[in-house]
């Protein structure tokens, strides 16, 4: 059974500067939207095969595996990755009612590094190694708003 799980965290946590906008935190979903390998370190090779309109069709490479990824972006708040192997990951941009900004990865019908065939790690260890990533995918951008890149 294929598992799924989704983790959400704050963009701009007490102290952490600068803070990030929401078209900052956009323009840095499609800057991942067009170049996965920026920010998953699990793939090794990004080719861009085709791009129309708010599609774009990767073949990666993870591991010893080529797939095909295809990056469907929502302008302001949703990019869908989908994989050749039927895993499918949404990035979400979202809103609290405090107006704080939240980043959510959800990942459906499979999760990174674990197989369809053992058991689903628990939320707290999942919580964990997926925040890490989602953490690391904010940094990126903020890094990228520092050095002008976006």
């Amino acid at each position: 059974m294929a598992h799924s799980f989704a983790i959400t965290r704050p963009v701009n946590p007490p102290g952490v500067e600068p803070v990030l906008t929401e078209e900052q935190v956009w323009k840095g979903l499609k800057f991942k939207a067009h170049s996965p390998d920026v920010f998953v370190p699990m793939i090794s090779a990004c080719k861009t095969i085709s791009e129309d309109g708010n599609k774009i069709v990767h073949e990666i490479t993870v591991g010893p595996v080529t797939l095909t990824e295809t990056a469907e972006l929502h302008p302001n708040s949703v990019v869908y990755f989908e994989l050749s192997n039927g895993t499918r990951m949404t990035n979400v941009v979202s809103h609290g009612a405090g107006g704080e900004i939240f980043l959510t990865y959800c990942f459906a019908n499979g999760l990174p590094g674990v197989p369809n065939d053992k058991p689903k790690p628990s939320s707290e260890v999942l919580n964990a190694t997926i925040g890490k990533s989602l953490e690391k995918s904010i940094e990126i951008i903020r890094q990228m708003v520092v050095d002008g890149k976006l």
